[in-house]
């Protein structure tokens, strides 16, 4: 899928999982209180099953849109990173149900913790690496008017043309 409403869809589909993957860490946190987690465990799950469903379109997405974008040494670095976020999410949801699943079934509380933690730490994985995917691209859209904004340089309809 290369576009939606006329507009390209990547960017669309990328700021799905830029919400839901750090709120689902933020949830696996608070799964550590068992209240809590028997109130919004399996939520969480759903909210992560659907950030990693999202990343999928997006990387899905991106690849569609590569056709139309100059390849840069950006767009490769943003292309790369990418690839790298599907195997954190699909462990952080795995976990939140491993976690959810071992409470339900009364397991030791050791157990719960232990799977409870991995998620934890999948979890700020995930979170760092669509930081570094989000941030790549970015710069890869933004640099030139970056540059353009460093040096104080308008466009000709902007009046003037550096200094």
């Amino acid at each position: 899928m290369t576009s939606i409403f006329g507009l390209p869809a990547h960017p669309f589909f990328a700021h799905i999982p830029v919400v839901l993957i750090p709120l689902g860490a933020l949830g696996a946190v608070a799964m550590l209180w068992p209240r809590v987690r028997d109130r919004i465990g399996w939520w969480v799950a759903g909210l992560v099953l659907v950030a990693g469903l999202s990343t999928q379109l997006a990387i899905t997405s991106g690849k569609s849109l590569r056709r139309y974008v100059p390849e840069t040494a950006l767009v490769r670095a943003h292309t790369h990173l990418g690839e790298n976020i599907r195997p954190w999410v699909l462990l952080m949801f795995l976990s939140l149900v491993g976690v959810m699943l071992l409470a339900r079934r009364g397991g030791r509380r050791a157990a719960v913790v232990v799977v409870a933690s991995l998620s934890i730490a999948f979890s700020a994985v995930s979170v760092y690496w669509i930081y570094r995917i989000g941030h790549s691209g970015s710069k890869a859209v933004w640099a030139k008017t970056q540059t353009r904004i460093d040096h104080g340089l308008t466009n000709e309809r902007g009046g003037e043309n550096g200094r």
